[in-house]
């Protein structure tokens, strides 16, 4: 099997291409910046960074793959860095993302005391990776990323634009998108109850089958805790957080359409309550959300210049600047409104103090996706309104 892995000599940095990456050495050279990814070791004198277990051999060609690393059967696991030995305890996952993560990171807690807990995987997703580098829990995986930080190592690398040892991958079961998000996000906004599929079914708004399928996904992902069989099986969130950022990592809108708008205001009257009112009064179905809906749900955030508002997608957007009396504008918007294909992100709106808001969990999405200090907020939000 061709690999290909990044070599440094002589100052210069290119790919290589080789049969058996189980076997590479890598190269003298340690220390390595290139627009592929940066590498840095702190250990003096070392060469080599040397991963031995008994794992299959696409976990060993993941290890090889990787500049300055070198995998090597071994009856036991264990790092090894210069002329000295770490035992490690090393779980080997074909794809993780952020769910995976989460259990991953339980795991690693309970790793016996002596031992370092690394993740060796062919594939992990940008929300996993978040999820094992706030939790201090070591990984390697085939698409060039790593993160080890050990006693006398630190190795750090970004993803490389080709696969390093990928090969076919299985296609993600019940993707936590469109219909399958509304499912997500009614598990989370009800995330105490015991939930059977018809109940999913019902409260999401999607097939009895479409739920079936996130439910078995999200169980067989540790996310989900489940007793019974057959129809009279209930199931129950297990790990929240683990759902959320699997949701924000999957959820991706399509067709889409934003426009950002001035509106006159008279001072005094936060935004958000002005065009909601103006909505409502024009019979227009939509939601604040963003940034915005959470100053309104969690007060200790600071003031939004910007407001955003989900609108029905029954509607012409000129009937809407017309309602919120706005013209759009490229500079100095306070209010963007967006338009989906559909009303689906308009299923959990709820009237709040006379506000119609999106339901926290796109609250929390849309404020994390702002330009404008979205993920500090989006995480103060996240926090406090739904504490986990």
């Amino acid at each position: 099997m061709q690999t290909r892995w990044l070599q440094t000599e002589g100052g210069r940095t290119f790919v290589r291409e080789v049969t058996s990456p189980a076997s590479l050495i890598a190269a003298q050279v340690i220390d390595i910046s290139t627009a592929f990814g940066i590498f840095t070791a702190v250990v003096k004198n070392m060469g080599v960074v040397k991963i031995g277990a008994a794992l299959e051999p696409w976990a060993l060609g993941v290890i090889g793959a990787q500049p300055g690393f070198d995998a090597a059967w071994s009856a036991d696991a264990e790092l090894r860095v210069g002329g000295r030995t770490r035992p490690v305890v090393v779980e080997a996952r074909r794809r993780v993302d952020a769910a995976t993560a989460h259990s991953l990171v339980a795991l690693a807690r309970h790793t016996p005391s002596g031992r370092h807990f690394i993740v060796i995987a062919e594939r992990t997703s940008q929300g996993a990776r978040e999820v094992l580098e706030a939790a201090g829990v070591a990984y390697l995986d085939g698409l060039g990323n790593a993160s080890i930080r050990l006693p006398g190592v630190f190795v750090r690398t970004g993803s490389f634009p080709f696969s390093a040892v990928m090969r076919d991958q299985p296609l993600v079961r019940a993707r936590l998108a469109g219909k399958a998000g509304l499912v997500a996000q009614a598990l989370l906004l009800d995330r105490d109850r015991e939930w059977r599929v018809v109940d999913v079914s019902e409260r999401s708004g999607v097939s009895a089958g479409l739920a079936h399928r996130v439910l078995v996904r999200l169980e067989d992902a540790g996310v989900m805790d489940a007793r019974g069989s057959g129809p009279r099986k209930v199931r129950r969130l297990a790990n929240p957080a683990a759902l959320l950022d699997l949701w924000v990592e999957e959820e991706k809108e399509t067709g889409v359409r934003r426009i950002a708008a001035y509106a006159l205001m008279h001072p005094g009257r936060p935004a958000a309550a002005v065009f909601s009112e103006r909505l409502a009064a024009a019979g227009i179905d939509h939601a604040i959300t963003g940034t915005a809906a959470a100053a309104i749900l969690a007060p200790a955030l600071t003031s939004i210049p910007v407001a955003h508002v989900r609108v029905t997608a029954a509607v012409q957007l000129g009937d809407v600047l017309g309602a919120l009396d706005a013209h759009a504008t490229g500079e100095g918007a306070n209010v963007v409104i967006i338009q989906a294909r559909d009303d689906l992100e308009l299923r959990f709106r709820r009237l709040v103090s006379g506000i119609w808001l999106a339901a926290s969990t796109r609250v929390y999405l849309d404020a994390l996706r702002d330009p404008r200090r979205g993920r500090e907020q989006a995480q103060a939000f996240r926090e406090s309104a739904l504490g986990f």
